[in-house]
């Protein structure tokens, strides 16, 4: 009797734990929003940026890394390396609404095909493996060992692994492995610029040598066209129509460069800054030690306002109305 009490109260507890992870403070559908990935305390920050205003965290309790927004601009994917699934979330709703079985090993993902599948890195079987936005896998391709950053350009897929100084192309219509080119070692961060037809490739650095450069390469024939100092540890990059801005988290700086590799000007920002993006014409930097969202004037690199958000953000992810 005593046992079945104990099991009883075992699976009473489980449940009630499982309830309170799986109701969050909904998110209005037609609001702005910028959310971070707090890996130090498994949250989610959200951020309604037309009333100006924070909402509840989310204290999701599991090891995400990262996410994206579906193109029903409704669901939350997120994804971490250790967990066995990808939980997708209803922001409208609160709540968990689906789990894609994978295994360990998802460390990234990017929607490709106009948003039709969803490209994931996984470093437990060295692929890049493809799926449909209802959660049926379509394809899988061996790429180079670990693979991290994945960008796409002209029907192809370019996957960079930190441990390999090789990169490796899918081809995303007939998902076929291309061949790839020899680029530097540690590299961590990539901005593809297609009307040059360059890859820019940041990067940690090897051993006891940190990086201090951009790597740029050209998109035809992989070979190295130049190196721009963007020290230290150049590893996000975005770009509007005149400027690339890359982050360089060694240093706490933002660099803000022309396409020929001048450099316009620069801020130091954050703690530890990891990721850089574009939201309603503002640059926006998450400090993973200091636990803020910075929001900058790209015109004039200035912080315009500072937002809280919870212990270790380490990917933005935003929806624009």
């Amino acid at each position: 009797m005593k046992l079945i009490f104990k099991i009883a109260a075992t699976v009473f507890t489980v449940f009630l734990s499982a309830c309170s992870f799986e109701s969050f403070e909904p998110i209005p559908r037609d609001s702005s929003i910028i959310s971070t990935i707090n890996i130090k305390e498994m949250t989610i920050s959200f951020y309604e940026m037309e009333k100006d205003e924070k909402l509840p965290d989310w204290n999701v309790d599991r090891p995400y890394i990262g996410g994206l927004i579906l193109p029903d601009k409704d669901t939350i994917l997120l994804y971490g390396k250790a967990l066995e699934t990808i939980d997708l979330y209803s922001l409208s709703k609160g709540k968990k609404i689906e789990s894609w079985k994978t295994g360990e090993g998802i460390v990234n993902a990017l929607l490709v095909g106009d948003g039709a599948e969803i490209a994931f890195a996984d470093q437990e079987r060295d692929s890049v493996r493809f799926f449909d936005i209802d959660g049926t896998e379509l394809d899988e391709v061996k790429v180079e060992k670990e693979p991290l950053t994945l960008l796409e350009a002209e029907k192809k897929l370019y996957a960079i692994s930190y441990n390999q100084e090789m990169l490796s192309i899918v081809d995303l219509k007939n998902k076929e492995r291309l061949p790839g080119f020899e680029i530097h070692p540690a590299a961590a961060g990539a901005l593809m610029c297609r009307e040059k037809g360059e890859l820019w490739i940041g990067g940690h650095g090897k051993g006891t040598e940190v990086e201090e450069r951009i790597h740029i390469y050209d998109l035809n024939n992989g070979r190295l066209i130049k190196e721009i100092s963007a020290p230290v540890m150049p590893v996000d990059f975005t770009k509007d129509e005149d400027d690339i801005f890359v982050l360089s988290h060694g240093s706490n700086m933002l660099y803000k460069l022309a396409e020929d590799g001048t450099k316009k000007g620069s801020l130091k920002v954050g703690a530890n800054p990891f990721e850089i993006n574009f939201f309603a014409d503002k640059l926006i930097v998450a400090g993973y030690d200091s636990n803020e969202v910075y929001i900058i004037d790209p015109e004039s690199l200035s912080i315009e306002k500072t937002l809280e958000v919870g212990n270790g953000p380490f990917q933005i992810v935003t929806r624009e109305r």
